[in-house]
């Protein structure tokens, strides 16, 4: 593929990543498949457009469509990695469809990242959730920073962050205090 090329001439990792994802999900959905959800790590990266580094992407895609363009596209597969040393791109696969459910799949932001090509991203109050959690139940104190930062991304984005679905989930996940404690930054 010639676009393929032209990751080499991006020297910026996130905007190199977010091109890749945005080829792979316009490959993908020309199969007739679901284009891929960047979760976890490369969705906080995104979002913060940098401040948060990664090495890998986190997906969640049609396995099979998945394996296939990758393949085609000399990528290696190791258990649920997928990677390219020349391209220096690392895909996780982390299942097909969002833990979260339906309702958080009708939130997943798509988001242009250039040549018209887009990605779609989870939403940022499913990230802060997932932050949240990765700090109450994994001990990560800095997923806790950057549920804050979250927050404050939303805010510069000049959206509200949905109060009500945040405290739904938070309650869920039993991480009602945390949430509280963002909230309250």
């Amino acid at each position: 593929m010639e676009k393929l090329k032209g990751l080499g001439r991006i020297e910026d990792p996130v905007k190199k990543r977010a091109y890749f994802i945005g080829l792979l999900s316009e490959e993908i959905k020309k199969r007739g498949a679901k284009p891929p959800i960047v979760v976890g790590d490369e969705a906080v990266e995104i979002y913060t457009q940098g401040g948060y580094t990664t090495g890998d992407i986190d997906l969640k895609a049609p396995k099979n469509y998945l394996e296939e363009v990758l393949s085609e596209w000399n990528f290696l597969k190791k258990g649920r990695l997928g990677f390219n040393k020349e391209m220096d791109i690392y895909i996780d696969w982390l299942g097909e469809t969002l833990d979260e459910g339906r309702e958080a799949e009708e939130r997943v932001n798509s988001i242009i990242v250039a040549d018209g090509l887009t990605i779609n991203v989870i939403s940022v109050e499913d990230l802060i959730i997932d932050r949240l959690n990765a700090a109450k139940w994994w001990k990560d104190e800095d997923s806790f920073m950057w549920a804050k930062v979250l927050v404050r991304v939303k805010d510069a984005m000049g959206e509200a962050v949905d109060l009500e679905y945040l405290r739904k989930r938070a309650a869920s996940e039993q991480i009602e205090e945390l949430l509280d404690k963002v909230l309250k930054n």
